[in-house]
């Protein structure tokens, strides 16, 4: 019995460090640092892949963009050395033209209408869904989601209305609907990479820029820009996409997990999105770091709403401006 005893032992030691069948592990990119949706939207896809797998299937999440920003990001994501992504649809415009649509500001009158576009089960999901298979460019979109509600910022003054942005130096995404909508306050556009931001501020490069509460607040942008604006001008939409090499490397039972848990994934990225819209900005205003100034939204509606169709007939996206309007 005892001279078993070794042969037993290296049999259970082997058969310990065999990996289970399919294992894999995913990477997953991010620029968001915390407190962002984005994070609890991957912690959210990570746990519920590894839980409906078992530990088979597991995720790798690098946030505050240490794999790259988005662009970078995406185009490793063509090649598969990047898996998944989750982040604003204005940093892959670039990728997908359609998005541009997503820079148009008050798009979705309410939070009801706005979860309701991002359902998996509506026709905006399933058009867009349409233009990455279109597009053939190795990447798949699981799907759309939220982030919190955008307001502006600034390093100069107090903004209340559209004339007090006159001349100012405004960053915006690669969009070039982002630029034609600042401009049309009176800003000066300039594209820049969100990582680059809190330097532009800090030189002078920018004066002003729009993010949701949450990117404000986790890349700490109140000490270089101290005015915040509660403009509510655009409920930020985000995507979940995964690299098609990766995608294919899954079982059909496989796939349909990593979708079913990026439809959960989701709805937490639209959901925390309005918990820290709600609750990160509050304790800068008391401490004094920040200036918060209401603002009427009315003119600024009036200045950019002109602009729907034209922007819509742009990029070829007139009817699924028409499908967000019917949503009731």
């Amino acid at each position: 019995m005892n001279r078993l005893m070794p042969t037993l032992a290296a049999a259970l030691i082997a058969t310990a460090t065999v990996p289970a069948a399919n294992a894999q592990t995913f990477r997953l990119s991010t620029q968001g640092n915390p407190p962002h949706p984005w994070l609890d939207a991957a912690e959210t896809l990570k746990a519920e892949v590894e839980t409906a797998t078992d530990g088979r299937v597991t995720i790798e999440i690098f946030g505050g963009a240490t794999l790259g920003r988005d662009a970078t990001a995406l185009d490793e994501m063509r090649l598969g050395t990047i898996d998944l992504l989750i982040g604003g649809t204005q940093e892959a415009t670039p990728f997908f033209p359609e998005f541009q649509l997503f820079s148009i500001s008050y798009l979705f009158p309410s939070t009801e209408i706005f979860r309701k576009a991002m359902d998996p089960e509506g026709g905006i999901v399933g058009y867009f869904e349409q233009v990455y298979q279109d597009s053939d460019n190795g990447l798949m979109l699981l799907a759309l989601t939220g982030g919190g509600i955008r307001n502006l910022s600034n390093n100069v003054k107090p903004v209340s209305s559209p004339t007090d942005l006159a001349g100012m130096k405004m960053r915006v995404p690669g969009s070039k609907m982002d630029a034609v909508m600042w401009e049309a306050t009176g800003a000066q556009p300039i594209s820049l990479p969100f990582t680059e931001l809190y330097t532009a501020l800090q030189t002078g490069v920018a004066n002003a820029f729009e993010s949701s509460i949450s990117a404000y607040v986790g890349n700490k942008l109140y000490e270089v820009a101290p005015y915040h604006s509660m403009t509510q001008h655009q409920f930020m939409v985000s995507h979940i996409t995964m690299s098609r090499i990766a995608f294919d490397r899954l079982s059909p039972e496989d796939q349909e997990i990593f979708r079913a848990a990026a439809a959960k994934a989701a709805v937490v990225g639209i959901d925390k999105g309005i918990e820290y819209d709600s609750s990160l900005l509050q304790p800068l205003v008391e401490s004094g770091q920040v200036t918060l100034t209401e603002v009427d939204k009315a003119p600024f509606m009036e200045i950019v709403r002109p602009l729907h169709e034209q922007v819509a007939e742009e990029i070829g996206a007139t009817e699924v401006l028409e499908a967000i309007r019917a949503i009731k």
